[in-house]
């Protein structure tokens, strides 16, 4: 069995999740059991499963676990079914209804997002308007937790519940030496008629690792995917396990220098410090593998493995090619995180040069994070809102790429760029600076799009313009994004698994 440690699945994820979407999927396919793991108490937690095609066999989430729900039937909780008193008035509203008493706010209900009138959870008020309690509701329809609040607002009590109603574990909440919040104390109740503590998450999540791994008759492959979140409880495993950690960001600092900079946080305690206690290291490309074997000096005590994060499925590689004819070819897009490390802003800067010499071409953005508003004024201050567009996050791209011309990316590094491997898989051709890591494996100058000198904005307008202005060039290009993707198909991925698989 393996094991994809993570911490969270949210309604928005990063690459990390993303990769681990695809590799559920390919372990699917190859009939190989696999399933992701979190730790993160989430309400909403099978919403977004469904959200990412996750089955509940593909997803093992700590307190579904020890609450006996990792598969469970829905029904509906809404707020006639909650035991407020007859004589408090309910002041109705599709996303949050108040309860009152009187003049006096009791509690405020929230409801599920897309639903009409599910219950997600109920935020409790003292007599002075302060925030006492929380309520949280599962979305599948029970009651799963409640939080006690301080006078300063912050949690100090959390009480977790199985769908009868009795409680089967508790977090106790204290200040650390820099003054923040955080579990101190987690209490399991009643585990095989035992209670168990623990000085916080991570050693309940351990024993939630080895849980897993007896049930499994041990031995199984636990990958520690989200380092921060998952080394210290993979590597600390009281069971005979195989055990890696997955590099999803470069190894050093220094983005330029990942052989002779200083080693990224967090990569100190699974690399640094407890290497030896590891089966391996998996990176996204091998040019990575190369520089961390130099980084540690020629000589890794433990094996580095390359294997792809990005994967084109069977089912996309046996689709019918979609042709200029049926796109928009001269939309460009960018899909992924919109921060100051993905340098979306030198992005727009080169379209606006585009747009000089191609009157009717458009950029569309996908995704999320913090440069968006910045981003938006530099839009406005260009006057390109017509033709630039921000389209927010969204879970299934698939028609973005079928329908788009070119694909730019200009991030500052990545482990291996998902988007780019997504963006070849449904033909589009990609210009991408040449950094660390991925880009020069996967872009083929002149063939399947550009490779760019990093940070040269000019040059970056330059293949932007030459990817869409010509519609013979433009289609040889789409031609080869379909041709080398065949380099990241199922098969080829999962030969290159078989180093941990077999």
């Amino acid at each position: 069995m393996f094991f994809f440690v993570n911490q969270y699945l949210m309604a928005l994820n990063s690459g990390v999740e993303h990769a681990e979407f695809k590799r559920l999927q390919l372990f699917k396919h190859h009939q190989v059991a696999a399933t992701m793991v979190t730790r993160q108490f989430d309400a909403l937690l099978h919403q977004n499963m469904r959200r990412f095609n996750l089955t509940d066999d593909q997803m093992t989430n700590l307190f579904d676990y020890f609450r006996g729900t990792l598969t469970y039937p829905t029904k509906v909780i809404k707020i006639d079914d909650l035991n407020f008193p007859r004589a408090y008035n309910i002041k109705p509203n599709p996303n949050v209804s108040e309860v009152v008493e009187g003049d006096r706010l009791v509690a405020k209900v929230h409801f599920v997002p897309s639903t009409v009138g599910h219950v997600y959870f109920i935020e409790v008020f003292d007599s002075f308007g302060n925030l006492a309690q929380r309520t949280d509701y599962d979305e599948r329809g029970f009651k799963a937790r409640d939080e006690f609040y301080g006078p300063t607002g912050e949690v100090i009590t959390a009480l977790y519940y199985r769908p009868n109603g009795t409680r089967f574990a508790e977090e106790y909440y204290a200040h650390n030496t820099a003054g923040a919040n955080y579990v101190s104390l987690c209490k399991l109740i009643d585990y095989h008629g035992q209670d168990y503590y623990f000085n916080g998450e991570q050693e309940w999540y351990r024993f939630f690792l080895d849980e897993l791994n007896r049930e499994n008759g041990t031995q199984n492959t636990f990958i520690a995917d989200r380092p921060l979140a998952a080394q210290w409880p993979v590597i600390n495993m009281q069971t005979p396990a195989r055990k890696y950690l997955w590099l999803p960001t470069p190894h050093a600092n220094d983005p330029r220098d990942q052989v002779y900079s200083n080693l990224n946080n967090a990569y100190v305690y699974g690399i640094h410090q407890h290497l030896t206690a590891l089966d391996g290291i998996i990176t996204s490309t091998d040019q990575q593998r190369r520089d961390l074997g130099q980084w540690l000096g020629g000589q890794s005590p433990r094996p580095i493995y390359a294997i792809s994060a990005g994967v084109v499925s069977a089912n996309q590689l046996a689709r019918p090619k979609v042709p200029l004819a049926e796109r928009h070819a001269h939309q460009i897009i960018y899909t992924g995180r919109v921060d100051q490390g993905r340098r979306v802003d030198q992005i727009i800067t080169a379209f606006d040069r585009v747009k000089r010499g191609v009157k009717d071409a458009t950029l569309a953005i996908y995704g999320y994070g913090s440069a968006l508003d910045e981003l938006k004024a530099q839009v406005a201050k260009l006057k390109l809102t017509k033709v630039v567009t921000f389209e927010g996050y969204q879970p299934n791209l698939g028609q973005v790429y079928d329908h788009a011309g070119a694909y730019v990316y200009a991030g500052e590094s990545d482990a291996q760029p998902l988007s780019l491997i997504e963006a070849l898989g449904h033909g589009v051709p990609v210009i991408a600076y040449d950094v660390n890591y991925g880009p020069r494996d996967v872009v083929k100058d002149g063939k399947n799009g550009y490779l760019i000198k990093d940070g040269a904005i000019d040059q970056l307008a330059a293949g932007m313009k030459r990817a869409i202005e010509n519609s013979k060039r433009q289609q040889r290009l789409i031609d080869g994004a379909y041709q080398s993707s065949q380099a990241y198909g199922d098969a080829a991925v999962w030969e290159q698994w078989q180093q941990i698989v077999n």
